[in-house]
């Protein structure tokens, strides 16, 4: 590898002051002074502190397992082997899992930062992927990892490749912010949109608006309940459940088939126009999803996950519209029953009380909300292109980053340095 000149390859251990593995202790998820953390509590480069669990038997030489400020850890077996963290901060006293290796730095040779950004690099992992051993578990021992050859600039260019790579990530991280405050925002936008088109916040509707239950103004059906004896049968359909339902619409990549008598058939055959929404849920967000049924599938049936309003006072876009303001603001919920699945139920749904706007005013009114969730979907759909580019930018900084900068600071005469030891 060509190196600026004032760089050279050295193995990890060369500038390091120990490279140690965890302890193997009994925690407890509660109760402890000293905290044990393990590989699966660092995810996305960040310790999830509220699942590490505290240590219960004390190692005798718990000094040697302690963890510091700079100090870093490797996985070095399973599906994750190779992964780092860096404890740039240690909010409680830590010590660290057997299936760890603590790393700590000799930092008048290498600045712990630094390190952290090197084991992103594809230089990096090509040694780890080249020296890991076994296949259904992988594993990378301590002593492979002290041999890991380092390019090691000096340290005053460490620091300005980490403060470089930090400044980037940190703007990253606030493009980030704030595409994630957009996509809310066309949410937002969205729901006040309904708010206003459905003067849900007035106390006097415009004149030939009234109030009615949704029982009132078309029937409510609960879709057919499985069982076991209707798996197969002289009358198989197919039909839709919850699971179907998206708040984009329908998703129809898997669709069960049941035995429905002509009788039942008829009773829960779905038709262009009618109005679904999923019945319960175990996430109060996901309770109501509503969907317009299309005639996307012939002769298909519904499930009693999925709650049905066939209406004439109604289009049924406009009605959706209704349906949708109702589960994004939560108001299902409020007369929901069920404790760990919340249901609306056939009797909830028929009691909620909806604006009904004059059936020659809904054309104008869909137009108005179509338009403005139009220029929403807009900003949503740029805001996810967005991020979905900030991803593979924060992806490419952290693997080839230390390479660029390596280029950036290299200076001319580049040429080859041999490992070397302090």
């Amino acid at each position: 590898m060509m190196l600026p000149q004032g760089w050279v390859e050295t193995q990890l251990e060369a500038i390091c002051h120990s490279i140690n593995y965890g302890c193997t202790s009994t925690s407890d998820a509660k109760r402890g002074d000293i905290r044990y953390i393990r590989i699966t509590d660092i995810q996305d480069n960040d310790v999830e502190w509220n699942n590490v669990p505290y240590l219960v038997t004390l190692p005798k030489d718990i000094e040697k397992y302690e963890l510091n400020k700079g100090d870093l850890v490797f996985a070095r077996t399973g599906a994750t082997v190779g992964k780092s963290h860096l404890f740039d901060t240690l909010p409680y006293r830590s010590v660290f899992a057997s299936y760890l290796i603590r790393v700590r730095c000799n930092e008048k040779f290498l600045c712990p930062t630094y390190a952290k950004w090197f084991f992103q690099s594809p230089q990096y992992w090509k040694q780890i992927n080249d020296g890991a051993e076994g296949t259904g578990q992988p594993n990378f021992n301590g002593t492979k990892l002290a041999h890991l050859v380092v390019p090691l600039p000096p340290l005053a260019e460490q620091r300005r490749i980490v403060a470089k790579l930090d400044s980037l990530t940190a703007r990253i991280a606030r493009a980030r912010a704030e595409l994630e405050r957009a996509r809310k925002n066309a949410e937002h936008i969205r729901i006040a949109t309904l708010g206003r088109a459905f003067h849900w916040n007035e106390a006097d509707l415009p004149r030939g608006w009234t109030r009615k239950k949704i029982g009132e103004i078309g029937d409510v059906q609960l879709g057919r309940q499985r069982s076991p004896k209707d798996h197969v049968g002289p009358h198989m359909r197919p039909y839709v459940r919850s699971a179907n339902i998206t708040w984009d619409g329908w998703d129809l990549s898997d669709v069960k088939e049941m035995n429905f008598s002509p009788a039942e058939f008829e009773t829960f055959k779905l038709q262009p126009g009618d109005v679904l929404l999923n019945e319960g849920s175990g996430s109060p967000s996901e309770v109501g999803k509503p969907a317009i049924w299309n005639g996307e599938i012939e002769n298909v049936c519904f499930q009693n996950t999925v709650l049905r309003v066939r209406s004439d006072a109604f289009f049924p876009e406009l009605l959706r519209y209704v349906l949708l303001f109702l589960a994004r603001t939560g108001a299902f919920i409020k007369n929901t029953q069920g404790v760990n699945i919340i249901h609306i139920g056939k009797a909830g749904l028929s009691r909620t009380y909806i604006p009904v706007p004059p059936i020659t005013k809904q054309p104008e009114i869909l137009k108005e909300i179509q338009t403005s969730f139009d220029a929403a979907n807009r900003l949503q759909r740029e805001a996810d292109r967005c991020l979905t580019l900030l991803t593979h930018l924060i992806h490419g900084i952290e693997y080839f980053g230390w390479i660029f900068l390596l280029l950036w600071f290299g200076r001319a005469g580049s040429h080859r340095v041999e490992a070397v030891s302090f």
